[in-house]
């Protein structure tokens, strides 16, 4: 009895292994060959290598199951203007008007710049009218206080003291020894007429003292230091210190306010026409490389493509609202 029981045991476990051995032989054999599915996964992954490439770069997530696994979800850059593309009219829109460009591609931030573009237009027209109306304002304050005949008097003789124009002393007159008449006037040193060089003319009666003599309120320290209390002020001799006190001429202090003034006008202008050139170059810019003529996300078959050494280098770009953006390049080898 014992005996059968024995051998039936025996013939049982050699069933058991031998049917084990022939499962795993068979899962190995299914685990070689690769089911349709599989095969057709690998080749997705194939064709979408060079996009998930530039996974790393531009910060996307994506979903793997392994490395070229197949399960990759390829990421499209977002582009809010619809991916149109319109050569180089954009472009030349752009240097017209910036944000033009833009607004063509599609995008709505063009219509902010196209409305920057026209007040800063508007600014550079109100300020340069303003500039020009304040200059008018003291080219005529000049004439009617200021004349070339006051520097023939000053320079024309030696003041005898009695408060009266007719003459400064030597300390005063600049190296120039007399000036007969207006026609002498060239012996001061930048010194020009009104018909030669308008602009520097008006220039000089304010801006160097040796002009100081013409205004019509001058007073010379000498004649200052007579006047009834002011015993106490000794001139220096130095027309940079004894000129640069108001009582000399304060129609000429007057007259540099003005001129000022009417400076910072044009001041302004110049800087809001800065404005508009910087808005057309960052505009142009801009255009192009939304349009992809500088490598940027154009149009779908890549124009525009950029090169370093013979190598092809990808400008990726992913802009997320109106302040942020992520920026990467990828050079080919």
């Amino acid at each position: 009895m014992l005996r059968v029981n024995s051998e039936r045991i025996g013939r049982l476990l050699a069933v058991t292994v031998l049917t084990a051995m022939c499962a795993g032989a068979a899962t190995a054999a299914v685990g070689t060959v690769p089911s349709e599915a599989q095969g057709v996964a690998r080749a997705a992954w194939l064709l979408q290598r060079e996009s998930l490439q530039s996974l790393p770069l531009t910060g996307e997530l994506f979903q793997s199951d392994e490395f070229g696994g197949g399960s990759a979800v390829s990421p499209s850059v977002a582009n809010t203007g619809g991916g149109r593309s319109g050569g180089a009219l954009p472009v030349l829109a752009s240097l017209v008007l910036p944000g033009a460009g833009e607004a063509m591609l599609g995008h709505k931030r063009g219509y902010l710049m196209m409305a920057l573009d026209i007040f800063a237009w508007t600014q550079v027209a109100k300020n340069h009218s303003d500039g020009a109306d304040l200059r008018d304002e003291y080219y005529a304050f000049a004439d009617a206080h200021y004349s070339d005949q006051g520097l023939v008097i000053a320079y024309n003789g030696i003041d005898d003291g009695d408060g009266e124009r007719d003459g400064l002393p030597a300390p005063y007159l600049f190296g120039v020894t007399s000036v007969a008449d207006e026609s002498e006037l060239y012996k001061l040193p930048l010194y020009v007429t009104k018909e030669e060089d308008r602009r520097e003319y008006y220039e000089n009666l304010g801006k160097w003292d040796q002009f100081v003599y013409g205004w019509d309120d001058f007073m010379s320290p000498q004649s200052y230091a007579t006047l009834p209390g002011n015993e106490s002020y000794t001139p220096t001799g130095d027309p940079k210190i004894d000129f640069a006190n108001p009582w000399v001429s304060a129609n000429r202090e007057t007259y540099r306010l003005m001129r000022d003034e009417s400076n910072d006008a044009f001041k302004s202008r110049d800087r809001w026409l800065y404005v508009n050139i910087g808005l057309r170059v960052f505009s142009v810019v801009q255009t192009a490389w939304l349009d992809g003529l500088l490598g940027g996300g154009g149009g779908d078959e890549g124009d525009g493509r950029l090169s370093v050494a013979g190598h092809d280098v990808r400008l990726i770009a992913q802009p997320t609202g109106l302040r942020r953006a992520t920026l990467a390049a990828a050079v080919t080898f």
